[in-house]
């Protein structure tokens, strides 16, 4: 097996803004010789200091005080970072999957996986889950609450990388031990490739997904680390998001069987 190290270097992101593409669906097929790519996200300087909330309701379920981490790192690595290879129509199916929230929070992105995505977003200790994730156009969204007090779902397009020109999507009460299906359409994203989960009533309470509309995804763990597998052989693009510090892509060719190693890099000044 081949192995390739590509390095990218610091680079200067402005606000991108990146259409959607709907017109062709993902089809699952064999995928013959396949190739993967895994790599690392760096982060480099003193992340932001997290942001200290007073909860003033609900605190008996969400306690006094909430932090909202934006950017979190351990020894440099920066997780949460969302890892997408460009252009793809044909290959794997979706993967199960299921990520958890910060402590003291406990909801939880459950990907159900197969021929669709199949988000399942669990909100428990006034906590919808991990800090970012993925979504997929025209694919319903379960939306559960697990606590005993009313939390107000509140989503938007961003129409750029970062979140800073919003659009609402959604606006409802998400009543205690009850859950909805909402669905992120065609027409309401109008070509936004990031969506921001608010609740109304908690501010600490904020998530960020990518859009995808294949399984060629991974999000960074705590030591950065990331992997992709059963790509189809072919030159590629691929992008690494982060709602606070943008975006960055990469070039490859991905060969028959080969393995790919990528590092994305970012730093403090990208989040400014």
């Amino acid at each position: 097996m081949r192995n390739v190290s590509v390095v990218a270097g610091f680079c200067c992101l402005g606000l991108l803004f990146v259409c959607a593409s709907q017109g062709n669906a993902y089809e699952i097929q064999p995928v013959n010789q396949g190739g993967g790519i895994q790599g690392q996200v760096f982060f480099a300087g003193t992340p932001p200091a997290p942001l200290v909330v007073e909860v003033d309701k609900g605190p008996e379920v969400c306690g006094k005080e909430r932090q909202l981490v934006k950017v979190e790192t351990q020894n440099g690595w920066l997780s949460g970072a969302v890892i997408l290879v460009e252009g793809i129509q044909t290959g794997k199916p979706f993967p199960v999957q299921a990520f958890s929230g910060k402590l003291p929070g406990e909801g939880e992105f459950r990907y159900q996986g197969g021929e669709r995505l199949g988000l399942q977003v669990k909100t428990k200790g006034c906590n919808f889950g991990p800090f970012t994730g993925v979504v997929a156009v025209e694919d319903p969204v379960i939306f559960e609450n697990q606590d005993s007090i009313k939390h107000t779902l509140h989503t938007f397009a961003s129409m750029d990388s970062k979140g800073i020109m919003l659009r609402t999507i959604h606006n409802q009460d998400l009543h205690p031990m009850d859950s909805m299906a909402r669905t992120f359409e065609v027409d309401k994203l109008r070509g936004s490739r990031v969506v921001r989960i608010t609740c109304n009533r908690h501010d600490f309470m904020q998530n960020w997904l990518y859009v995808v509309d294949h399984p060629y995804f991974a999000i960074s763990d705590q030591g950065g680390r990331f992997a992709i597998h059963q790509i189809p052989p072919g030159r590629y693009t691929v992008l690494a998001w982060h709602p606070i510090l943008g975006e960055q892509r990469q070039d490859v060719h991905i060969a028959s069987g080969g393995q790919v190693t990528l590092e994305f890099r970012f730093s403090r000044a990208q989040s400014e």
